[in-house]
């Protein structure tokens, strides 16, 4: 089994904005925190590679797409939209030295971003376009203090949208409401703001739910990456080794969900872990 190896097909580039550049890959190999995990059927993947590396800055922006991930499958399952609207984090690559590479990995999102946020009619009269879902996921996010209305705006015309990906951005029928089956993406510090005060509180006020909804391990992964984030040199060695355990086994049930069918390694729905080639220290 160690000799086995993973495939990654390059499809074509995904996008390019001010601080990174994404390349679409079909992937079976997938580093990242908690070790690189190998498939046994291809998924389609974003790479997105930053320009300005620092170090552990991939892990970091893993982190914070995991944490809304995991708060949105928490909405999800309590009923407040029937849609999943952020891609699942799959992995991360963070090399140091002479020629530093820090890149995060996640579900590609099909469709295209760059749909109008009104319409305007033939004597120039302008009504909102309503996109399904779209109010209460921004509302309930930033009620624990996740802003995912930022930079969803094209900057030089506010009224295209930006990092919403749908793909058939038409309206329903004879309305003016776009479907459900879009997905936000870019999680960076540029894009979304996380007020770490407001979701320590709605954690701590709502413990015993959150963990009955996602699980122990779950909510316990969600607070020690928010830990790592703010305060990573004050954290013991201790909790990074859990944060890296708990995050590596999130890592392999999100990918269990893409792994359906096939003939390659092990049993349908089955991954194999390889060696733990990243670290959170």
């Amino acid at each position: 089994m160690k000799d086995i190896k993973g495939v990654i097909e390059f499809v074509c580039e995904g996008g390019i904005g001010a601080t990174a550049k994404v390349y679409v890959e079909l992937r079976t190999e997938f580093p990242g925190i908690g070790g690189t995990i190998i498939t046994n059927e291809g998924v389609a993947s974003a790479f997105r590679e930053e320009f300005y590396p620092s170090p552990k800055s991939a892990h970091r922006l893993l982190l914070r797409h995991t944490i809304v991930k995991k708060l949105e499958d928490y909405f999800f399952r309590k009923g407040v939209y029937m849609y999943a609207h952020i891609p699942r984090p799959l992995g991360s690559v963070s090399k140091g030295g002479e020629n530093p590479s820090e890149a995060y990995i996640y579900e590609w999102a099909f469709g295209n971003e760059g749909f109008p946020w009104e319409y305007v009619d033939d004597e120039g009269n302008r009504t909102p376009i309503k996109l399904h879902d779209w109010d209460s996921f921004i509302t309930h996010f930033y009620r624990i203090g996740i802003d995912l209305q930022m930079d969803t705006s094209d900057p030089d015309d506010g009224r295209i949208s930006k990092n919403i990906i749908h793909p058939y951005p038409k309206p329903i029928g004879d309305g003016l409401e776009i479907s459900s089956l879009w997905k936000r993406i870019d999680f960076g510090y540029e894009s979304m703001k996380i007020d770490f005060e407001k979701l320590s509180r709605f954690l701590h006020d709502k413990k015993e739910d959150v963990e009955r909804v996602l699980r122990n391990e779950r909510y316990e992964m969600i607070v020690l990456a928010m830990e790592y984030l703010t305060k990573k040199g004050e954290m013991e060695e201790l909790d990074i080794g859990r944060l890296d355990s708990l995050v590596g086994e999130y890592r392999r049930s999100s990918l269990r969900h893409h792994v359906s069918r096939g003939s390659g390694i092990g049993d349908p729905g089955q991954v194999y872990i390889g060696e733990r080639t990243e670290s959170l220290i």
